[in-house]
């Protein structure tokens, strides 16, 4: 039986639709106009989400579904728009604007280090071998129905490989700024760690303009690969306006001895939904995820991690923690899945929230599916509100009660944030996430 659509829903879709298929119209690539018109197939048959779904039961899209967003080319960005959100730290600058990437607010990829290349997806769509992958990837997206709108608009991003045996010390720091109203930054990126490889990647997802009515859209895929011995840290910082809409699917391959490092912070955007699926392949493989949200106001904050051990001496660790205020929502799933024979793993995952006021909700469901017997598995999740001993024994030491709020609440939500072993994107995240809740909370 076909699946049926509310009115909001079949225009929505519909409006999508039209614009994959404007797409395809100015498309050279067969291969790309077939990949699209593959995802555009399976997107019309499932459809969005609804709060009737399982996995959506606590992420609200009725806002997303009344604004139809356009997809617009790239606009005109100044240097100093964006010196603010640049960090201060030394990286590579890359700068996308819109979805697209910006060649003159990047810094010259033809000086990258040796062992280093970074392309434009937009470049690489024109080449039949490389659009053929994705078509042989393109079923591990099929359950996600914002994977599948990034595949029917694929239109830019960005393909960045480390070769064998090369160690990159500098950080990558791509920028993704939103500068149109009402506009999707439809963003396709690979990622790909060769062996013995090692490299850190910083991601922030910015507005330029603060304005109740400015509302844009951000929508990522990025598959990741990590080869044998290889060593790929990353870094993402979600804080677009509260006004905007952010989804961001990754799937990550993990080979034999590799380690794989992940740190995400959420503080912005209306409806945010930011997921990784990890797939351990190999032997002896090292996974850490983590994470930091804070949300207010009507502010959903959605956080997700698939974490699935296939063979031996597997070891993921995972910390989620996040403070609520106002009538914000955070949701928290987590799954770890242990293959039979994927004996001597070690899978740790907690989750730990911190509700600021009474009307603040959290919803959270970790889970362990194990089919070994010889593993070391656990998980927990814990909410609650501030103790007031906790506030008293501070007051009781001269500390004003709003700033004593202020530093539990802090220290609660920086734990995570220890996980970063880059000292200098340590401190930058510290900084963002302080700021924020002074602002809010000062």
């Amino acid at each position: 039986m076909a699946k049926k659509f509310s009115p909001a829903i079949q225009s929505a879709m519909q409006h999508y639709a039209q614009l994959s298929e404007d797409l395809n119209k100015v498309c050279d690539n067969p291969k790309l106009v077939e990949l699209r018109q593959q995802a555009l197939k399976q997107f019309m048959q499932t459809g969005f989400p609804t709060r009737r779904d399982e996995n959506w039961g606590y992420t609200n899209l009725t806002g997303f579904m009344q604004t139809h967003f356009k997809l617009e080319g790239l606009s005109q960005v100044a240097m100093s728009d964006i010196a603010a959100f640049l960090p201060t730290y030394p990286a590579t600058r890359i700068v996308m604007v819109d979805g697209w990437f910006s060649e003159d607010l990047s810094d010259d990829l033809a000086g990258l280090s040796n062992g280093l290349s970074l392309e434009t997806a937009s470049d690489l769509f024109e080449i039949q071998d490389y659009v053929e992958s994705m078509l042989r990837q393109q079923d591990a997206m099929t359950s996600e129905p914002f994977a599948l709108l990034n595949t029917l608009l694929m239109n830019d991003g960005f393909n960045l490989q480390v070769s064998k045996n090369t160690a990159i010390e500098m950080p990558i720091f791509v920028l993704h700024v939103q500068t149109q109203n009402q506009h999707i930054s439809n963003l396709r990126n690979r990622v790909v760690v060769e062996e013995n490889a090692e490299i850190t990647l910083v991601q922030s997802f910015v507005s330029l303009s603060d304005a109740s009515e400015f509302v844009s859209m951000t929508n990522v895929v990025t598959e990741i690969d990590i080869a044998e011995n290889a060593r790929f840290k990353q870094v993402i910082m979600q804080q677009q306006n509260e006004q905007s809409y952010y989804f961001n699917n990754q799937f990550i391959k993990q080979h034999s001895n590799s380690t794989f490092n992940t740190f995400y912070t959420g503080v912005g955007s209306l409806t945010s939904r930011h997921q990784n699926y990890v797939e351990m392949s190999g032997d002896h493989i090292e996974t850490s995820q983590n994470s930091a949200c804070y949300a207010t106001d009507n502010q959903t904050v959605d956080s997700r991690t698939y974490t699935g051990h296939n063979q031996l001496h597997g070891n993921s660790q995972q910390l989620h923690k996040y403070v609520l205020d106002g009538e914000a929502v955070g949701v928290f799933n987590g799954m770890i899945k242990v293959a039979r024979g994927a004996q001597k793993t070690d899978g740790q995952m907690d989750n730990k929230n911190l509700l600021l006021s009474k009307t603040a909700k959290m919803d959270c469901k970790p889970q362990l599916e194990i089919y070994a017997d010889d593993v070391k598995c656990s998980h927990g999740s814990a909410t609650g509100q501030i103790a007031a001993d906790q506030i008293f024994y501070l007051q009781a030491r001269g500390i004003k009660r709003p700033q004593a709020i202020q530093m539990i609440t802090e220290a609660f939500l920086l734990e995570p944030v220890e996980t970063i072993n880059h000292p200098d994107i340590r401190d930058w995240i510290t900084g963002i996430l302080s700021s924020k809740l002074n602002t809010n909370n000062g």
